[in-house]
């Protein structure tokens, strides 16, 4: 899919920010359903545009303080969504890489996984720091599965567990900083923060707030 033939409205952050590193894990086997959702044909972050240009002031202020954006998905298809819904139904027992304490059967109960989804809507970005200059190593974390960021935040992106409430006190001293400068730099940029996930960021002004999307992401 060209960028021209994106749904209006919608770009490749690639085209808009192009220093903004991209691990769409949800293209990949890399993720907590280990294989790749409907939907993602490419591994490519598509966002609203005016969701991509907010980002790119974040990237900057980021740059600025010594960290990397790092996005791990963008605008999720709603039919990706549907798959993780019904993927959680189909499964019971725990999984030590992304919930080690919550039962697959309850993690739509428990609120980790929805039927509707802000990302469906286009303006929702689950992202991390990456430090440009590291000193000491990392942390042990809650989930076992690692991200590959040099900034500790704890718990690895979608691991659904307490940890990952942005202001969980289990995590150390250290990720619970990289938090709040995550949460800062991205509240600086006109994204609010969902408190069940320190990587889940939504635009405040978002273009399409009660629409969701279903088309596909492809080669740009």
């Amino acid at each position: 899919m060209l960028a021209d033939q994106l749904p209006d409205g919608f770009v490749y952050l690639r085209d808009v920010v192009p220093d903004i590193q991209q691990d769409i894990r949800y293209a990949t086997r890399n993720n907590f359903m280990r294989q790749r959702l409907p939907g993602y044909r490419a591994g490519e972050c598509v966002l609203t545009e005016p969701a991509a240009k907010a980002l790119g002031k974040v990237q900057n202020a980021a740059v600025a303080a010594g960290y990397s954006l790092v996005v791990f998905d963008c605008y999720r298809p709603q039919s990706a969504v549907d798959a993780m819904v019904a993927w959680v139904r189909r499964g019971r027992g725990t999984d030590p890489d992304y919930f080690p304490n919550v039962s697959r059967s309850d993690l739509v109960r428990q609120g980790y996984i929805g039927a509707k989804s802000s990302h469906a809507r286009g303006s929702t970005v689950d992202v991390g720091l990456d430090v440009l200059e590291v000193h000491g190593g990392p942390e042990p974390e809650v989930c076992s599965r690692r991200d590959g960021l040099t900034a500790d935040f704890g718990t690895p992106f979608d691991c659904f567990d307490p940890a990952s409430r942005t202001a969980s006190s289990a995590v150390s001293a250290k990720a619970q900083s990289y938090r709040r400068a995550l949460v800062d730099l991205m509240r600086k940029g006109g994204f609010k923060n969902y408190a069940g996930e320190w990587w889940h960021f939504t635009l405040r002004n978002e273009p399409f707030p009660n629409q969701s999307f279903d088309f596909d992401i492809r080669r740009r």
